[in-house]
């Protein structure tokens, strides 16, 4: 899904908040895949150039901003060591969010522009899960599920 498709669907949805959306910029995410030594899928890349910085009502409570994307990182190695390791990710694991701590959600960056989304949390008794087939779908299904819900302004 293009950027600007995206802006436009959260604010059919009514997704948006007093604050405007805020996507990032092409350098700051050529900076970020610089610094990590990563190139992100062309969906995901789409996501941050929309709503990389701040996202309205669509992931609320949820670590995902680019600000964190480093972060995230390490701390999904901290909380798999807290919980000893009890599931092993790839070298081209990228987490992309964090949910209250205990839940992340990730993709392979090796498995082409619309990644699978994988999610582990703590306590699972099932492993690592297959959330969605593409990062699209995982989107998507995340705009509809926060569609639905009915905001106390």
């Amino acid at each position: 899904m293009r950027s600007e498709h995206l802006v436009k669907l959260l604010q059919e949805k009514e997704l948006h908040t007093d604050r405007p959306f805020d996507g990032c910029s092409e350098a700051e995410i050529k900076l970020l895949e610089q610094e990590m030594g990563i190139r992100l899928p062309e969906s995901y890349r789409q996501y941050l150039l929309a709503v990389g910085h701040y996202s309205g009502r669509l992931f609320q409570g949820t670590d995902m901003q680019f600000s964190q994307l480093k972060e995230l990182q390490d701390e999904t190695k901290e909380l798999l060591r807290e919980n000893n390791n009890p599931v092993v990710l790839s070298a081209g694991t990228f987490v992309f969010s964090i949910h209250q701590g205990y839940e992340i959600r990730f993709f392979d960056l090796n498995e082409g522009d619309n990644p699978p989304v994988m999610e582990w949390y703590e306590g699972s008794m099932k492993g690592i899960v297959r959330l969605y087939d593409s990062f699209e779908e995982f989107l998507t299904d995340s705009i509809y599920q926060q569609t639905v819900m009915k905001w106390l302004d």
